[in-house]
């Protein structure tokens, strides 16, 4: 026996409270989604304005310090020299420490300069480059080099030709000063002043009691050696050998 079925279509039933509550759910997220995107967007914008500004003011301090270094740099020397400052200079000689003052003439030279200062800088050694004019006037560069790596940069003379410094009182401070403005020239500082002044020739009696009188604006040292590095070399050679030698001399005499 065969029963028709009749399909009917029955429309859900849905509560419009849960439909008010699924949209307002919606709502909700989409607003706190745009609220947080934009609390972010100001999060991150104030952090890299505040990061700019750290930054800009880390510039601006490492600014000044540099110029601060620059202004300390060009001022080196620049001012007299103090009671306590001359009063170690005249007691240099009676001091009970004992200290080697090392020092190089008639440069700067292309060919030795940079060398010399390679090895004093791989040593961690400060020294005192007693300077020619006519050699700083020729090589700015090292004075630069040479002042910029702590060293001293002193006066001696721009000719070193005895012949044109010892004419008379007036040519040695003639030497003196031009050198002067060579160094200032070349350091591009002309506050600086090498206050020292060692006498083409050495501190040979008979030259300076001439002429030192009137050097008023430099100190005098006796650090002057007449011999040549090479004699050093060979007679510490000498001395080793005779040395040995008299080892040898005496080991063969107990046997």
């Amino acid at each position: 026996m065969y029963y028709p079925y009749n399909f009917i279509e029955v429309e859900p039933k849905m509560n419009k409270w849960k439909i008010f509550v699924v949209v307002l759910i919606i709502i909700t997220i989409i607003i706190l989604s745009i609220y947080g995107g934009i609390k972010y967007a100001k999060y991150m914008q104030d952090r890299n304005a505040e990061e700019e500004l750290q930054k800009e003011q880390e510039i601006i301090e490492e600014q000044k310090r540099i110029e601060e270094e620059k202004e300390a740099k060009r001022l080196k020397n620049a001012r007299p020299l103090t009671e306590e400052q001359m009063v170690a200079i005249e007691n240099i000689y009676t001091s009970e420490e004992k200290r080697v003052f090392l020092t190089f003439d008639d440069g700067p030279t292309a060919s030795v300069t940079p060398f010399i200062l390679d090895l004093l800088k791989q040593e961690n050694i400060k020294a005192t480059f007693f300077v020619l004019g006519n050699r700083a006037k020729s090589n700015p560069d090292l004075i630069k080099r040479i002042f910029e790596e702590g060293h001293y940069i002193a006066n001696h003379g721009y000719t070193h030709k005895y012949s044109s410094i010892y004419t008379n009182s007036q040519t040695v401070l003639d030497e003196y000063n031009y050198t002067e403005s060579c160094i200032q020239e070349a350091l591009e500082n002309p506050d600086y002043h090498s206050r020292v002044f060692r006498f083409p020739g050495g501190s040979v009696r008979r030259l300076l009691q001439k002429y030192k009188k009137g050097c008023k604006s430099a100190f005098e040292t006796k650090w002057n050696s007449f011999i040549r590095l090479e004699l050093i070399i060979k007679r510490c050679r000498r001395s080793t050998y005779k040395r040995n030698t008299t080892s040898k001399r005496n080991r063969y005499s107990r046997k």
